[in-house]
């Protein structure tokens, strides 16, 4: 591969020994399979026709996942979805008979562009790309089903989810005929026919757990199925004879795919995603090649396949895993361009220097200074940040909105709704408020400390879980009236931010931290700088 970082090696059998006493137990389990659609689509005569001549083809996979919107040009303009799509362009010179596939999670935790068009950025970002084959994965959910049905008309590629579907239902504003993705593909790939089909994983809650609920609860015209394996043992059965080779393009995960591999006969390759598992080398379960490619556009894998056209049978195959860096891969000028384009739209807002930071802060510093900002917002008496919802240290100097972002990502779980880490606004009696300072006591908060009075009320802020689950984690509920969402973390402390710099202080400028009780960190300033209401956008 000339100048590519890559490493090339053998597929070898997996040393996944732990899961072979699941096998008697997937052997034994009986399981029910739902009704699969099978709606082949083809994307035109997009390689050479099979040679007459030919006794062996080599069928060249360049496979990515969870992209996750990481588009954003880098110092020297290049993209690292251009580089992506580079690498594509270099396989495909040296084997015609490439397909390019892409395992799901486009959206959520990159570009603060995203944030800022409400998906669209990402969804044209992806349609630019090209791909051939490409399946749905939890967080191309996130923006609800209206973004969903925009993002899987894709005019190229091969969108798909089996076990997700549109159902015709009385009273529903959702059909089943405005379902852009299938269950099932063929693509006549030279010589060889290659049946694809995608599994999409379980989705989460406001928590952070999977759950085998609705991905909208709004939306019951969505119907999903999480037999998984169920629905490739129907696929495998109506298709299978009828394909030279079976692909799934999978968004469950590493161990399901080995689960998968264990319990099903006749998938020959699986291309993973949805774990951000980095395989440099590829698992062989009994027939079955399985290859995930990690997330982030960190790396790219590729897979070759050696068909013998005689004995209808896979006679070589080669793993390789490239890092997805400048220098390493050549960009692809019009994704580049495309891009580009799409961010010009918001570079305005991307780039907006909204603080100064004056040190490098730790992520508990930074969970401090959210909850400063949290308590700045209209109205509010106290509020609560957890650490956890800060994703990184924040080193000093300027910070735009990009960086902001970076630093408290946003995860909409459940899909459809605001981030994990979005602040809600409760009305609570002083007595509640100690308790949830007992209860969130690894909290970083700012509010009343010994001066709080039992029968009075304060509106006091706190995250989306704590909001929403309350006798989880306060044994009842302490809200006077129903929870009101307030804004998305980062945009509060954006907005803070903005606001004493228009006073000409920095972020941390004054701020001072001190101890309070034996966990807690709280920074105490000169007074709260309150956010205008109009600085905040709305969530959703």
């Amino acid at each position: 591969m000339g100048n590519y970082d890559s490493r090339k090696v053998l597929i070898e059998p997996p040393s996944a020994c732990w899961l072979l006493p699941l096998v008697l137990t997937l052997a034994m389990a009986t399981l029910a399979v739902g009704q699969v659609r099978a709606e082949p689509q083809a994307p035109g005569n997009r390689w050479p026709t099979c040679s007459a001549n030919a006794a062996m083809q080599r069928l060249s996979f360049v496979h990515v996942s969870d992209i996750h919107a990481r588009y954003n040009p880098e110092p020297n303009s290049e993209t690292p979805v251009g580089r992506i799509r580079g690498y594509y362009e270099a396989v495909k010179r040296e084997n015609t008979y490439t397909v390019f596939t892409n395992g799901g999670d486009d959206y959520e935790k990159g570009s603060v562009a995203e944030e800022l068009s409400g998906g669209q950025s990402t969804r044209e970002i992806v349609k630019a790309l090209g791909f051939d084959v490409r399946t749905l994965g939890n967080h191309d959910f996130a923006w609800g089903l209206e973004e969903v049905l925009q993002y899987g008309d894709d005019p190229r590629a091969v969108v798909l989810s089996a076990n997700s579907r549109l159902a015709d239902r009385s009273g529903d504003k959702a059909k089943s005929d405005q379902q852009p993705w299938t269950d099932y593909a063929e693509l006549q790939v030279g010589c060889v026919k290659i049946g694809f089909f995608g599994l999409t994983a379980r989705p989460y809650d406001g928590t952070g757990r999977q759950h085998d609920g609705p991905i909208y609860s709004e939306v019951p015209a969505l119907v999903s199925d999480y037999d998984h394996i169920g629905i490739a043992r129907r696929i495998i059965a109506e298709h299978r004879a009828a394909v030279d080779l079976l692909v799934l393009v999978s968004h469950l995960g590493i161990t399901d795919d080995i689960l998968m591999a264990m319990a099903t006969d006749g998938i020959d390759l699986i291309l993973g995603g949805h774990s951000h598992t980095v395989l440099d080398k590829a698992i062989r379960v009994k027939g079955t090649r399985i290859v995930h490619a990690g997330a982030n556009a960190d790396h790219i894998g590729r897979i070759d396949l050696d068909y013998d056209l005689g004995t209808r049978r896979i006679a070589a195959s080669d793993y390789r895993l490239v890092r997805n860096r400048t220098g390493l891969i050549p960009a692809d000028a019009g994704v580049d361009r495309a891009v580009a384009g799409f961010l010009h739209r918001y570079g305005a807002e991307m780039d907006e220097i909204v603080a100064t930071v004056t040190k490098d802060r730790s992520r508990l510093e930074i969970a401090g200074l959210a909850a400063l900002a949290a308590a700045s917002l209209p109205g509010v008496d106290a509020a609560f940040v957890n650490p956890a919802s800060v994703w990184r240290d924040q080193w000093r100097g300027p910070l735009t909105r990009q960086n902001l972002f970076d630093t408290f990502k946003v995860e909409r779980e459940p899909a459809g709704t605001n981030g994990t880490s979005s602040l809600y606004l409760m009305r609570v009696k002083g007595g509640d408020l100690i308790r949830a300072r007992r209860a969130l006591r690894d909290f970083l908060y700012y509010g009343p400390q010994e001066s709080i009075a039992a029968d009075a009320s304060y509106t006091i802020a706190v995250h989306k879980a704590q909001a929403t689950r309350q006798d989880y984690f306060f044994g009842r509920t302490i809200s006077l009236v129903p929870p009101q969402p307030a804004a998305e973390l980062w945009q509060t402390v954006a907005a803070f931010a903005r606001e004493r710099g228009r006073l000409g202080l920095t972020l941390d400028g004054e701020v001072k931290p001190r101890l309070i009780g034996d966990t807690q960190r709280l920074f105490a300033g000169a007074g709260l700088q309150r956010v205008p209401v109009e600085a905040l956008q709305p969530p959703l």
